[in-house]
């Protein structure tokens, strides 16, 4: 029941290189021995949802309480969308893609700033979607379409974008890379690409159930100390393991097209351990007694013993699984606040 839940959602969520997805039934088997047996009760805080699977899961189980937060601007245009109510409709669908001259609020082409990652024909479907003129409480839902559509241009192993050598689809073929001919494909056809996109987004919304949800796009420090937790939760924390510059090199592109112009790489001024530290530290000082964390440590700056240090200075591992990263020792582990 479990995995075939999980597999409805992923089919929805944003797409993220990494190894997160394949960990998360054991993830979410282990917080189950923990969570209060009515779930109604429950609170799953998730400070860096990434793409937003774990709290579709408890959503889908009826959590009474979801925090959904990321610093990504991606993660805060998915999930308005996942629990905004409001479903997609593929006569609109069609309308917007379709139509010569739709309506859309004013915006500057998306073609204009990222040629060098989209054809013409995918830079506008995303615009024809992420700008549409429909009801407010709708947009959310078109707005993650958009996204996902234009994510579907990344087309490498670790979804990143390709940049275009040329914008003649006769020379694209030519090129070296194999991923080529459904990169032109896709951009030919919108309508074939987004209508299992749309049947697969829906079905997830069709899902949820939670009691309440908050959706925030801020730094987890800032953020975890006025969110009124309870040991009834149990709170995700896992901030970029190389720093906060994760974010703002491998997302360049889709927040470019989020902010309507392209945005410059920025550097973070804290050393990528000093930056994953003060983070965990935040947000383990912020739970109550008795409440939960769930933690990943190893797999970027810093070794798992140092990380378990920090775990450590807030309560006992009450469960830690084992995974290997780049030849070292990786782990993703429950803490109890003590």
């Amino acid at each position: 029941m479990t995995s075939t839940l999980l597999s409805t959602l992923a089919r929805a969520m944003f797409p993220l290189d990494g190894a997160i997805p394949e960990l998360v039934p054991g993830i979410v088997a282990a917080i189950d021995g923990i969570a209060p047996r009515a779930l109604a009760r429950f609170g799953f805080v998730d400070l860096t949802a990434g793409s937003c699977l774990m709290p579709l899961y408890y959503g889908a189980r009826g959590a009474g309480r979801l925090v959904v937060n990321d610093a990504a601007e991606r993660t805060a245009v998915a999930a308005r969308a996942l629990w905004g109510g409001v479903s997609l409709d593929w006569t609109t669908v069609e309308r917007l893609v379709t139509t010569p001259a739709p309506r859309l609020r004013p915006h500057v082409p998306s073609f204009h700033f990222a040629c060098d990652y989209l054809l013409e024909p995918a830079a506008d479907v995303f615009d024809r979607l992420y700008f549409a003129e429909v009801p407010a409480r709708a947009a959310p839902a078109y707005r993650y379409l958009a996204l996902l559509w234009a994510q579907g241009f990344a087309m490498d192993d670790d979804q990143k974008f390709p940049v275009l050598m040329t914008h003649d689809p006769a020379q694209i073929a030519e090129l070296d890379g194999g991923w080529w001919d459904a990169y032109i494909a896709r951009a030919a056809a919108p309508l074939e690409a987004l209508a299992p996109v749309v049947a697969r987004i829906n079905e997830a919304m069709g899902l949820q159930r939670p009691g309440s949800v908050e959706v925030h796009c801020e730094d987890l420090a800032t953020l975890v100390g006025r969110l009124a937790l309870d040991r009834d939760c149990v709170v995700a924390v896992n901030p970029p393991t190389n720093g906060i510059d994760e974010y703002v090199v491998d997302d360049q592109i889709v927040h470019s097209l989020l902010a309507n112009r392209m945005i410059p790489l920025t550097r973070s001024r804290e050393t990528p351990a000093a930056f994953w530290e003060a983070r965990v530290r935040a947000a383990l000082q912020a739970l109550p007694r008795g409440a939960h964390a769930l933690v990943f440590g190893g797999d970027g700056a810093m070794t798992l013993n140092a990380c378990r240090k920090v775990w450590q200075a807030y309560g006992p591992i009450v469960h830690e699984h084992p995974l290997r990263r780049r030849r070292r020792d990786a782990a993703w582990a429950l803490v109890r606040r003590g």
